[in-house]
This record gives C-alpha cells, sequence and structure tokens, in this order.
C-alpha cells in the first residue's frame, strides 16, 4: 500500500489516516473530471465561481479541476464555453475547460466544439436532460466525431441506455466516455447494465460523482469494474467536493486503487489529446 510522507518527514501514514487529519492530500496526484462553474437557476449557489473552485482544490489537495459552465448546459452554449475558456486562462494549469454542445442548435454544434477545440478545451462536456435531447440522437455527431479525432474525455450527464451507450464507444473508440454519476455504486452493482458496458468496452469510465450512495456500495463497485474504470469527480459546486472525496479516501480499498481513481486514470486520458 502507498504511503504519505508526514508533515516530520519520519512517519508515514496512508491516505485515510492523512484525510482524517483533515491535511490536504500532498503527494497524490487528483483530477476532480466534473465540475462546474456559474451560477444554475435551479437553487442558491454561494460560490460558484472559478477563483472560489481553485481555493477549495487547495484547501483538499485537488491539483486539477474539469470545468463545464452551468450556462452552457442550460441557455447560452457559445457564452458559456467562453466562461469555462476564460476561467482556464485566469488559472493555467489548475481549472481545464471542457466544451459543451447544445444539440438543440444541430447546425452550430460543429463550429462551436471546434472553436473550442482550437482555443485549448480539454474535453467535452454533454447533459442530456438539461437540454432535453437523446445522446444518441443526431445533434451531437458532430461533437463524438471531434471528440473520436482529437482523443478527448467526453462526459455525459444520461446515455440513453447501455446499448446506445455500448455502441456510441465502439463507434468512437478514441473517444473516452465517463458516464456521470455512475460511479458512486449502486446497491447491487452486478445488476447495473452501465456497469458491464465499463467492464467490456475499453474506452468506457465510470464518474464518482453523486449526492446518496449507501454505505459500502464503492468498496464493491470498486470491487466489481476495477478501480481503473472509475473516475473522481465531485460536482463542484452543486455538491460538497470534501463528501464527495471523502468517499474515496475513507474507502476500505487499497492506497493504489485510490490513487487511481483520484487522478491517475484521467491523468492519462487527459494526455491522449491531439
Amino acid at each position: 500500500m502507498a504511503q504519505i510522507a508526514s508533515a516530520a518527514g519520519s512517519d508515514t501514514m496512508t491516505i485515510r489516516e492523512a484525510a482524517l487529519r483533515g491535511e490536504p492530500i500532498s503527494d497524490t496526484f487528483i483530477v476532480n473530471n466534473h465540475s462546474h462553474l456559474g451560477l444554475y437557476y435551479g437553487f442558491a449557489q454561494p460560490a460558484p465561481d472559478a477563483d472560489s473552485l481553485v481555493r477549495t482544490m487547495d484547501r483538499v489537495g485537488i491539483d486539477q479541476s474539469c470545468v463545464f459552465s452551468s450556462l452552457a448546459i442550460t441557455a447560452d452554449m457559445r457564452s458559456g464555453n467562453d466562461m469555462s475558456l476564460e476561467a482556464a486562462r485566469q488559472h493555467p494549469g489548475r481549472i481545464l475547460a471542457y466544451a459543451v454542445p447544445d444539440p438543440n442548435l444541430e447546425r452550430q454544434v460543429r463550429d462551436e466544439m471546434q472553436r473550442c477545440i482550437d482555443a485549448g478545451v480539454r474535453g467535452i462536456k454533454f447533459h442530456t436532460s438539461l437540454h432535453d435531447y437523446p445522446f444518441g440522437g443526431p445533434g451531437y455527431v458532430p461533437a463524438f466525431e471531434l471528440a473520436d479525432k482529437h482523443r478527448l474525455p467526453l462526459i455525459s450527464h444520461g446515455v440513453d441506455s447501455p446499448d446506445v451507450l455500448r455502441r456510441t464507444a465502439r463507434s468512437y473508440p478514441n473517444a473516452h466516455f465517463i458516464v456521470a454519476h455512475a460511479g458512486a455504486g449502486r446497491r447491487h452493482p452486478e445488476l447495473d447494465r452501465n456497469y458491464d458496458v465499463a467492464l467490456e468496452e475499453p474506452n468506457v469510465y465510470l464518474d464518482t460523482a453523486g449526492s446518496v450512495a449507501p454505505f459500502g456500495i464503492f468498496a464493491q463497485l470498486v470491487k466489481h469494474v476495477g478501480a481503473g474504470r472509475i473516475l473522481y469527480g465531485d460536482d463542484f459546486p452543486w455538491m460538497c467536493p470534501t463528501h464527495q472525496i471523502g468517499r474515496i479516501l475513507l474507502a476500505p480499498i487499497t492506497d493504489d486503487e485510490k490513487k487511481q481513481i483520484l487522478g491517475g486514470t484521467m491523468r492519462r486520458l487527459l494526455s491522449t489529446r491531439r
């Protein structure tokens, strides 16, 4: 099991022990693959800006956060994407901008995604429920094609069905498909068919962001699909990062598995961009 040097430099402690001491996780590379930026109309968010996100990252020990603006997933694709790009410019190396397509504006999607890729975005985000559009619909095709061409992560809130997810992942094998909120754990992981897709398809991953998960279920999920299929996400500021990361830091799994989930695998996926 990997260990962390203490402040004194002589003793060592596990990731769990460091977390229980309330210290930032300092020697494990952590990537939050799922965070939002800006106000959302549905409920109050007291600090949804980029500066607040980075302060929270420093407090917890998160190295990088992948961001997509709430404006882009609701009302204004281009302005919302510009918000994410500006946040990445203000915090280079810490905030990684993702582009959001609005599939209801099908004729604009390709040009907007290419504009954002040219500007340096590191991935693509879908929100099928807020855009009220199916994952397998034609409005998303240009985004799928560009994610495949540039070998980008593509995280989606909603994938229609396991069969649609499997078919799409096979059609675009160079894209890295991340199923949002699927990695928090289910009561019976062996019965969730999205988990089967993650087991069978080498480019499908599960994101841990989730508001509710029964005690002990996350460790069962790791055992079922393997740590390499699971990516840490906290859904900032929609959910509390300390709660979200705590479910991983304190889970009864090995430190090597925690390091994969917290950032090891996501770091590799981000490195394939071309």
